[in-house]
C-alpha cells in the first residue's frame, strides 16, 4: 500500500509517539531512580581535584568538548527543573536528567528507522515502513543500550550518536539534492557530533563508504568516486577543524597504541568476542558478563565473524545487495578505534568501557541487519510466521534483560549485591567499599571493620586495603598494626612510584611529614635508577606517574605545613618551572610569599594563577584584596 506524503509524515510521527510510549511503559520506573555512583565520583573528583593545570584542562576540554551541546547535557535539565518547581511542581533535578536520556534514546531509535528508509530507498510504502520501524525497536530495547540510558553522565554518546544519524541522513539526502545549506547542514551535524563524543570520526569513513556501495551497481567507479568525492572530503575538513579548536582549548592528548603485535592481536580478538557477543546475544547478566576470557573462544567468534563478512561479499557481488557489507563495515569501524587506540581494559571495566558504551553507535547495525531479513523472508506467510515469531522472541527478551540491567542504576549497593561469585575480584572489592563507606556514616565500626577485612582477603596486595587498615590503626592509635601494615606496604610496593606517591600524600593528610618526605625521596631515588638505565643523548625518560612536578609540589606542602615557608617556596617554584601551567603551585607560592610578608609579590603569582585557572579567582580574590 502506497501512502501519500501527508500520510507518510502521520506514520511517522505516530511510530514516534508508539515508540515513546512504549518505551515509558517498560521503564518509566527508571525516572525514580537516584543519581548512580559514577554521577557522584566525577562531582566528587572533579570538586576535590586540586586546581593546578590537569583540572583547568579537564575543565576546558568539558566547556568545549560540550559546549556546542552544553545546552542539553547540563543546562536544559537545570532549566526545567527551575521551572517546574518555581510552578510549584516539586521534582528532582536527576529525574529530568533520566527523562531527558529516555528522550534522546527514544529520538536516536526514530532516527535509526529514517536512516533504514533512506538505505533501503523506501519512502511511501506502508509494508516496508512497518518493517523497519520493527526493526528500529531492537535499537530502542537493545540490552546494551542500558548505561547510556540510565546512567546520566553517559549522556554524551545518545549526542554524538543523535547528530551522527541527523549528518548520515542528509548525506544521503544530499547525493540527490545537492544545496548548499545542505552542505553546510552536514558539516555543522557532524562537528556537533564529534563535539559530544570524538570515536564518530569513523563515520567520515562510513558514510561515504555507505553511499559509494549503496550506488555501486547503478553507476561506473568513476562517477560514484565523484559522487561521494565532496561528502568525504567535507566530513574530513569538518574533522580537522574540529581537532584543531580541540587542541587549542583543550589538554594536550597523548594517543596510546598496544606495545606489540600480538598485544594487539590478543586484545582485539579478545575484544571482538565481547563486542559480537554484546551485539547479537547480550542477554546474560550484567555482573556475570565479563567471566570469560578463553582466548580460544574469541578465535571461534572471529571465524563466525569472518564467514558473516565472506556472505556479505557473496551478496554484494554475486547478488548486488549491499546492506549486510553496510553492517559489517559499520561493526569494523566502531570496533576499530577503541582496540587501536587501547581503550580496553582488562576485567570488569571491559563491559562500561567497551561493550556499553562504544558500542552504542553499533547497535544501529542490528536494526539494518533485521530490516534485511525481514525484507528477504516476508513474501511468504509461513516465512513471515516464523520471522515474526523469532523476532517476538528476541524483542521480549530483550525487554526482560533491559529490564533487569537497569536494576543495576537504581544505586550501585543493589547491583553490588547481586553480583555473581565468578565474577573478577575488583567487583567484590567495589561492593565491600560501599559496605564500609555506609556503615562509616551510620557509625558502626563493627560492620567496617568486617567488610575490611573481606576486602583485604581478597587481595592482601591491594593498595587501598592496606591504606585503609592504616587509616583504621591510626584512629585507634594502634601502633603495632600501623607497622605491620607499613611493611606490607614496602613490601608490595618497594618499586611503584604511584603507590609510594599515594602512601605521600595519605601521611601528609594525617600530618606525618617526616615519613611522606621520605617516600617521595623514594621516588627520585627510583627515577633516578630508571634514567640512568634508560635515558640517552638521543632519548628522554618522561615520568607521567607520578609527574616530577607533582612531586615538588607534595614537597611544598610537606614543608609549609612544617612552617619552612622558604623550603615551601622553592619547591612551589620549582614545580611551575617544570610545568608552567601549574596554577595550584603558584597559588600556594602566592599564598607562602604572603606568609613571608611579601604582599606585591604574592599579589602578581595570585593574578598568575588566576590566569591559567579561573576556579581560583574567587578565592585568590580575596587574598588579593587582603595584600593590596
Amino acid at each position: 500500500m502506497k501512502l501519500t506524503d501527508t500520510q507518510n509524515k502521520i506514520f511517522e510521527y505516530v511510530i514516534y509517539c508508539i515508540s515513546f510510549s512504549l518505551f515509558l511503559f517498560f521503564f518509566g520506573h527508571t525516572l525514580d531512580y537516584g543519581r548512580t555512583y559514577d554521577d557522584f565520583a566525577l562531582v566528587d573528583r572533579f570538586t576535590k581535584s586540586p586546581g593546578d593545570a590537569k583540572l583547568i584542562s579537564s575543565f576546558f576540554y568539558a566547556k568545549f568538548h560540550f559546549y556546542p551541546v552544553y545546552f542539553l547535557t547540563h543546562e536544559l535539565d537545570n532549566f526545567f527543573t527551575f521551572l517546574l518547581n518555581f510552578n510549584g511542581i516539586e521534582i528532582l533535578n536527576s529525574k529530568i536528567a533520566k527523562f531527558t536520556n529516555i528522550f534522546l534514546h527514544v529520538t536516536n531509535s526514530f532516527l535509526v528507522f529514517l536512516l533504514i528508509k533512506k538505505i533501503f530507498k523506501v519512502e511511501n510504502n506502508l509494508s516496508s515502513n512497518i518493517v523497519i520501524f520493527l526493526s528500529s525497536l531492537i535499537f530502542l530495547f537493545h540490552p546494551i543500550t542500558s548505561q547510556i540510558i540510565f546512567n546520566i553522565t553517559t549522556r554524551n554518546e545518545s549526542l554524538a550518536l543523535f547528530f551522527g544519524l541527523l549528518t548520515f541522513i542528509y548525506c544521503i539526502s544530499n547525493i540527490h539534492n545537492k544545496r548548499i545549506i545542505n552542505y553546510f547542514f552536514i558539516s555543522l551535524l557532524f562537528f556537533l557530533s564529534l563535539c559530544s563524543k570524538l570515536m564518530t570520526i569513523y563515520l567520515a569513513g562510513l558514510i561515504p563508504l555507505t553511499i559509494f556501495l549503496l550506488n555501486f551497481h547503478q553507476m561506473n567507479l568513476r562517477e560514484n568516486f565523484k559522487k561521494n568525492f565532496d561528502i568525504f572530503i567535507l566530513l574530513c575538513v569538518t574533522f580537522i577543524v574540529y581537532y584543531y579548536l580541540r587542541t587549542v582549548f583543550t589538554e594536550k592528548n597523548s594517543l596510546s597504541f598496544y606495545g606489540n603485535f600480538n598485544d594487539l592481536l590478543f586484545y582485539f580478538l579478545t575484544s571482538l568476542k565481547f563486542y559480537l557477543i554484546g551485539l547479537f546475544l547480550p542477554y546474560e547478566h550484567i555482573y556475570v558478563y565479563a567471566t570469560n576470557y578463553d582466548l580460544g573462544l574469541s578465535i571461534i567468534i572471529f571465524i563466525i565473524f569472518l564467514i558473516y563478512t565472506t556472505l556479505a561479499f557473496y551478496l554484494f557481488l554475486k547478488k548486488k545487495d549491499p546492506i549486510l557489507l553496510i553492517s559489517v563495515f559499520w561493526i569494523t569501524a566502531s570496533l576499530t578505534l577503541p582496540v587501536m587506540f587501547g581503550m580496553i581494559e582488562k576485567g570488569f571495566p571491559l563491559i562500561s568501557n567497551l561493550a556499553e558504551r562504544y558500542q552504542y553507535s553499533s547497535v544501529v547495525s542490528v536494526s539494518l541487519m533485521l530490516a534485511w531479513i525481514f525484507s528477504k523472508f516476508f513474501n511468504h506467510l509461513y516465512k513471515k510466521t516464523l520471522i515474526l515469531s523469532f523476532y517476538g522472541l528476541i524483542l521480549i527478551s530483550s525487554i526482560f534483560v533491559l529490564y533487569d540491567r537497569s536494576k543495576v542504576y537504581i544505586n550501585n549497593t543493589v547491583f553490588m549485591t547481586l553480583t555473581d561469585e565468578n565474577s573478577p575480584k575488583n567487583v567484590f572489592r567495589y561492593s565491600f567499599g560501599v559496605e564500609m563507606r555506609d556503615a562509616i556514616l551510620k557509625n558502626d565500626m563493627t560492620t567496617y571493620r568486617f567488610n575490611l577485612y573481606q576486602m583485604y582477603q581478597l587481595d592482601t596486595s591491594f593498595d587501598e586495603a592496606i591504606l585503609e587498615f592504616l587509616r583504621n590503626y591510626i584512629y585507634e592509635k594502634n601502633e603495632k598494626g600501623i607497622k605491620f601494615f607499613e611493611e606490607e606496604f614496602e613490601k608490595n610496593f618497594k618499586d611503584s612510584p604511584p603507590a609510594r606517591f599515594k602512601l605521600a600524600r595519605f601521611y601528609t593528610l594525617y600530618e606525618d611529614y617526616n615519613k611522606a618526605e621520605d617516600q617521595i625521596k623514594k621516588i627520585f631515588e627510583k627515577y633516578e635508577e630508571i634514567r640512568s638505565q634508560f635515558d640517552t643523548p638521543s632519548r628522554r625518560v618522561t615520568f607521567l606517574d607520578p609527574p616530577i612536578d607533582d612531586l615538588y609540589f607534595e614537597l611544598g606542602k610537606i614543608s609549609f605545613y612544617r612552617e619552612d615557608y622558604e623550603k615551601a617556596l622553592e619547591n612551589f617554584k620549582t614545580a611551575n618551572v617544570i610545568n608552567p601551567l601549574h596554577a595550584t603551585a603558584l597559588y600556594n607560592a602566592a599564598i607562602t610569599l604572603k606568609k613571608l610578608g611579601l604582599n606585591e609579590e604574592a599579589t602578581k603569582f595570585f593574578k598568575d594563577a588566576i590566569k591559567i585557572n579561573p576556579f581560583l579567582r574567587e578565592t585568590t580574590s580575596n587574598l588579593i584584596a587582603e595584600t593590596n
